[in-house]
């Protein structure tokens, strides 16, 4: 017993060794980012209590606060909060607090993340993203079934039959597949890999390529479409032509060849159609979001300064709807530019603006790095396009992506020598112990 007590306070005593086992966490917090959001939940709070039983936090607040993309987060997050002055609904607006939350965890992992660990992060979330997609394909060709629950034990479940997004809400995933192909494009074409690797790759880009089109998120037709585009126009240079006519043979095969892709997209067309008829229909699902920012302006014109407060702009829309339409009332914007402009007004949207200025100025030297933040801020923007933070995944997943990338591969916050294959050991160990646990609390 003394001796698991000695050995309890020397771990908790060595600062060094915390650090290390904060950057396993943060390997694991990545790869159940698109899997699990309770089992990262349950990381966060272990890599919260380790973060302040390490001490020193004064200094390493101070630390992450003197990054100005660190700021920018903060200052948004305090926006939100002063909102809650002129707001009626306080629990809302708590709500939605909550959801920007997230943007201070940059200040836990900024605190602790070393250069070495920048890859197994960025490994661990493209392993998770492959495992959703292995579980995808498995659905597609009736190995697994649309929904999974065994006992009292829920694992996952699509939105719908043929739509095969398992853990995540097809938008989400779609972005997030359309940010891993571009990631290891980068990787084929900008790197120097071994043959072998580079058809790996390759075959997970196809693979990655093709799920996109086969749920239903048009937003991830969007991403895939933008971000290979943009990779095209900004990276291949004088092959920028040739890449954006191979863009479009493939967005075109994949339109021939997915019932799900084509039946989307007929549904926008016939939605956009119904929408600019002199009678507008809302009540198709491009519809609901075209009336959400038509009866959302009549609700905030008058107040575009400082917006209606953090907890009253749907309240505000419902109040603008006709009765015919409250019925169908959505409970977000489906837009987070336009849900901070109608809770927060012009200042709000501008310090929201302000985390894209200051990442876009933010000097970091290495390319690979720089790829990864601009091209996961351009994901993310696509995808608040259509829905928003209070689903508590593209947050977390530009917080991951940005931790990484603000600081140099040099960096070292651990001092002892890294083990490597010890350390994945751990890792491993340590996903098996809060996968259970998980699944026991589920259960109970």
């Amino acid at each position: 017993m003394n001796t698991a007590i000695n050995k309890i306070k020397s771990f908790i005593s060595d600062k060094d060794t915390l650090t290390l086992w904060l950057n396993n966490l943060f390997v694991l917090y990545a790869f159940f980012l698109p899997i699990s959001g309770s089992i990262k939940a349950k990381v966060f709070i272990v890599i919260l209590l380790l973060f302040i039983i390490r001490g020193n936090i004064k200094r390493y607040i101070k630390e992450a606060l003197s990054n100005n993309v660190i700021r920018a987060f903060v200052y948004l997050f305090v926006i939100y909060l002063l909102g809650l002055l002129w707001s009626d609904d306080l629990k809302e607006g708590l709500r939605w607090v909550k959801s920007i939350k997230y943007g201070l965890y940059l200040i836990v992992f900024y605190s602790f993340i070393d250069g070495r660990y920048i890859k197994k992060v960025l490994t661990a979330f493209i392993l998770g993203m492959l495992l959703s997609e292995i579980i995808s394909y498995c659905m597609l060709f009736g190995i697994l079934p649309w929904e999974l629950i065994i006992g009292h034990i829920h694992f996952y479940a699509t939105q719908a039959p043929g739509d095969a997004s398992p853990f995540l809400n097809h938008i989400h995933y779609g972005v997030a597949l359309s940010l891993v192909v571009v990631l290891l494009i980068y990787q084929i074409y900008f790197r120097n890999k071994n043959l072998i690797f580079k058809l790996l790759m390759s075959l997970f880009i196809i693979s990655a390529s093709t799920n996109i089109f086969v749920t239903g998120g048009r937003t991830g037709y969007l991403s895939f479409l933008v971000l290979l585009s943009a990779l095209a126009i900004f990276y291949l240079k004088r092959w920028a032509i040739i890449g954006l006519i191979v863009i479009s043979f493939l967005l075109s095969i994949a339109y021939m060849n997915s019932p799900m892709m084509q039946s989307r997209v007929n549904q926008t067309i016939h939605s956009v159609d119904n929408i600019i008829q002199n009678h507008p229909d809302f009540n198709t699902s491009i519809g609901i979001r075209a009336g959400l920012y038509y009866y959302g302006w009549q609700a905030v014109k008058h107040d575009l300064v400082l917006g209606l407060g953090t907890g009253d702009s749907m309240h505000a829309i419902y109040n603008q709807s006709p009765p015919t339409w409250k019925g169908r009332l959505e409970p977000h914007e489906h837009n987070q530019f336009f849900s901070i402009l109608m809770k927060l007004g012009i200042v709000g949207v501008l310090f929201f603006l302000n985390i894209y200025y200051q990442i876009f100025k933010y000097k970091q030297d290495d390319k690979e790095l720089r790829f990864i933040m601009l091209f996961t801020t351009l994901a993310v923007t696509i995808g608040v396009l259509t829905t928003q933070f209070n689903l508590r995944f593209f947050m977390p997943l530009w917080v991951v992506m940005l931790t990484i990338t603000l600081i140099s591969k040099d960096r070292k916050t651990i001092i002892q020598n890294i083990d490597d294959k010890k350390n994945l050991f751990r890792i491993i160990v340590l996903g098996l112990i809060f996968s259970i646990f998980n699944l026991y609390s589920k259960s109970l």
